[in-house]
């Protein structure tokens, strides 16, 4: 037997809560007739609270080979490995002196 301070008038079961004692009542000492009032109550109330559920979007697909990005639009997808080398020597290079440059003018 369960410890509680509500207790069933008609059996020995005891509950904490007395929301547990009236479900109980309602569930197995109430007459047929209300035990299908509670059913069909407790049916309407879970179709209420049925979540709908939104369709997933599909995600756009890029078209395959379409250049996207600053790498196709400065093209630098058509450069070989040795011209992206020189490239980059030469962004280092420029990098460096206008470091130097905005050095000299603060100090």
């Amino acid at each position: 037997m369960a410890k509680g301070s509500f207790k069933c008038s008609k059996c020995d079961r005891s509950f904490k809560m007395a929301a547990h004692l009236a479900r109980h009542m309602n569930t197995i000492h109430a007459s047929p007739q209300k035990k299908a009032a509670a059913k069909r109550k407790a049916a309407a109330k879970k179709k209420r609270n049925v979540k709908k559920v939104k369709p997933v979007k599909k995600a756009k697909r890029k078209a395959v080979g379409r250049p996207t990005g600053i790498a196709a639009r400065l093209k630098l997808r058509d450069l070989s490995i040795e011209q992206l080398t020189e490239l980059m020597e030469a962004a280092r290079a420029e990098a460096r002196r206008k470091l130097a440059a905005l050095r000299a003018s603060i100090g």
